[in-house]
């Protein structure tokens, strides 16, 4: 028995010893150590673009408090309310050498890397109120409207020529954008830019725009890999149909510029936030008050037609379905033989690409025409009417407004003078209807 006790004991210590020993070699393999020099770390690396605010801006950000705007839909002036056909131009940044961000840059020349800016989302006035009554703009905002109707597309260059000795525009135009100019010390590359304005693509929901002075063209174009500028400038949309410019888009628009000029070593001459505020309040106003859809309905007169049926109509007719399958699109050509769309064909709901066509059926049709989109010189109400007219012709239907009444001769002469006032109405502002600046403002 006392062996018996003398072998529990030594187990019982031999275990204690093995635990002690465990817990001595954890404690060992966690103790930190210093630092030597056969570690070998990397070296710490600062960003190229910082987010810090200059002390200055800073004090003018906090003049207005940051501004939450309620989305409005478009007012229709026909049937109900319908998507526009997004435009698919986004900044394409050139994806550029590793040596871009280093001071041979300048003298690197990539492949050419167009970057276009474009029009994307949906804002409009509400039924029944007026219109804000807007200031003419002055006879230089006018001038410089003219020189800036020029869109640049996905994919290509801009050209354009210089007039009265001063610099052509690309797409910014100073009648919706706010400028900011940015003084270079010295000419800098597209290579060397492009890698730089990752964060200058848009403010909240407005587009940012970034230019450069070509001085061998005397002309402004979307910064491009493997060009040289004298100057750039960087410019954010005042409104679109999402609202104007508010408070804290604008404060995340200043933070980027500031980043891109320390990194540029360039100086920007930065805008008053609470004027520009005003101004972007301004032109939303306006806006507000000529952004309308107009809406004519083809309806059955008998038995409602099936998703497949209209589909087939409308391609044959040469419509083409849109992104999303919601809606066909009428192109016709503008001036310079590209082609723009001018209407749309809605079926009630129908998703024409996720639907089953054969089972979705309904006894409406609904063109919609997007009026400041639309340039009058293609009188594109009149292009509605006849091809609603030809439809009901072809289906057995006829031709109604928004309150299910057949529009009469005396309904198109009503709507034709409106249409007039509106037309007007644009044109004293800058931006006549189909323009390239009027599609920027009247877009998402």
């Amino acid at each position: 028995m006392e062996l018996q006790n003398a072998l529990i004991i030594a187990g019982v210590i031999l275990l204690l010893l093995l635990v002690a020993y465990n817990r001595w070699q954890i404690h060992k393999a966690r103790r930190v150590r210093p630092l030597m020099p056969e570690d070998d770390l990397p070296p710490m690396r600062e960003p190229v673009v910082g987010k810090t605010v200059h002390p200055e801006t800073a004090a003018r950000l906090q003049d207005l408090p940051p501004e939450h705007i309620a989305r409005r839909e478009p007012t229709l002036g026909g049937a109900g309310q319908g998507g526009l056909p997004e435009a698919d131009q986004n900044h394409a940044l050139a994806a550029a050498h590793a040596a871009a961000a280093s001071a041979d840059a300048d003298e690197i020349v990539a492949d050419e890397v167009a970057v276009a800016a474009s029009p994307a989302m949906v804002r409009a006035a509400k039924p029944g109120q007026p219109a804000p009554e807007a200031p003419q703009p002055a006879a230089s905002d006018t001038a410089a409207a003219g020189a800036g109707a020029a869109e640049a597309e996905a994919g290509d260059s801009v050209a354009i020529t210089a007039t009265d000795g001063q610099p052509a525009q690309a797409v910014i135009d100073p009648l919706i954008d706010c400028i900011v100019p940015m003084h270079l010390e010295r000419k800098a590359s597209g290579d060397r830019i492009l890698p730089l304005t990752g964060r200058l693509r848009r403010a909240g929901t407005k587009q940012v725009h970034i230019e450069g002075l070509r001085t061998e063209a005397n002309a402004w174009e979307p910064v491009t890999a493997g060009h040289q500028y004298e100057d750039i400038q960087v410019a954010v949309q005042l409104a679109n149909r999402s609202g104007p410019l508010n408070a804290l888009e604008f404060s995340e628009f200043v933070n980027a510029v500031e980043a891109l000029a320390e990194a540029l070593d360039a100086s920007a001459d930065l805008p008053d936030m609470t004027e520009t505020v005003a101004n972007a309040r301004e032109l939303d106003g306006f806006a507000a008050g000529a952004d309308v859809q107009l809406g004519v309905n083809v309806i059955s007169d008998g038995a409602p037609w099936s998703a497949a049926y209209v589909q087939t109509v409308a391609t044959q007719d040469g419509l083409v379905l849109s992104r999303d399958g919601t809606r066909f699109i009428r192109y016709e050509p503008d001036a310079d033989g590209v082609q723009k769309p001018l209407f749309t064909l809605q079926f009630g709901d129908t998703n024409f690409l996720r639907d089953d066509l054969t089972v979705n059926a309904g006894r409406q049709i609904t063109l919609l025409l997007d009026v400041p989109q639309a340039p009058q010189a293609v009188k594109p109400f009149k292009t509605v009417c006849e091809y609603g007219h030809s439809l009901a012709q072809r289906m057995g239907a006829q031709l109604v407004d928004d309150n299910m009444r057949p529009l009469s001769e005396a309904s198109f002469v009503a709507i034709f003078a409106q249409l007039e006032k509106l037309y007007e109405k644009l044109e004293a502002r800058g931006m006549p209807a189909g323009s390239s600046v009027a599609q920027r403002l009247f877009s998402l």
